[in-house]
């Protein structure tokens, strides 16, 4: 059961890949959340009430509902609706998405398996997560749309952990969820005051960024 929600965990990466619309964007971490938590549920055999409470507060209440409402603040804040300017078009991101992810899964099985702590399937497709993350990172050009790659970035992490221990220490959870807030926190300022000054979310207006030196 836990295999099923790990490929469709990967395959919601490729449909990040091939669509420009924010919105389906922040919808897409929603499915993610919802997604890790069926994976915790499905590979927790041993994880006491109190591991397993915090990892459905993590899952479902942060990752499924309160930082994808936070973004869709962001976003009707700052009516930024598509990134359409890309470095790459949508559909070979797809392509190459596809290649990373079907990669992923080949170097799990033939690299991994002979690994006995490491179940190859978190690992192929979380190390698949990560990649494709930080590449759409370099190739998208609005902010909103590198803070959600960020996240599924973390998720992708936050995968690759279940994959060595399939029961998280109490203080790596928390730590996790505390680098997520804090980006995600920093990240929205940043966003809403660069849409005041610039009326754009670009990275390419980052530099027409400079200090300023004031004369005393």
């Amino acid at each position: 059961m836990a295999t099923g929600f790990i490929i469709l965990f990967g395959l919601t990466m490729l449909y990040l890949a091939a669509t420009s619309r924010i919105i389906a964007h922040i919808r897409i971490l929603i499915v993610q959340g919802v997604l890790l938590f069926l994976i915790c549920c499905c590979g927790a055999e041993h994880s006491n009430l109190l591991n397993f409470a915090f990892l459905a507060i993590e899952t479902i209440v942060v990752k499924s509902i309160v930082i994808p409402w936070f973004l869709y603040k962001v976003l009707k804040q700052t009516h930024s609706n598509r990134d359409v300017a890309a470095n790459i078009p949508h559909f070979y991101c797809l392509v190459i998405s596809s290649i990373v992810l079907l990669a992923g899964f080949l170097v799990s099985n033939y690299f991994v398996s002979s690994v006995k702590m490491i179940a190859p399937i978190y690992f192929g497709v979380s190390a698949a997560t990560i990649i494709i993350s930080l590449w759409l990172i370099t190739i998208k050009h609005k902010i909103i749309s590198n803070v959600i790659e960020f996240i599924t970035m973390e998720n992708g992490i936050f995968l690759l952990s279940l994959s060595v221990a399939k029961e998280m220490p109490m203080l790596v959870n928390m730590g996790v969820l505390l680098d997520v807030f804090i980006a995600v926190y920093i990240l929205g300022l940043f966003v809403n005051e660069i849409n005041k000054e610039f009326k754009d979310l670009e990275v390419s207006h980052l530099s027409d960024l400079k200090d300023y030196e004031y004369n005393d």
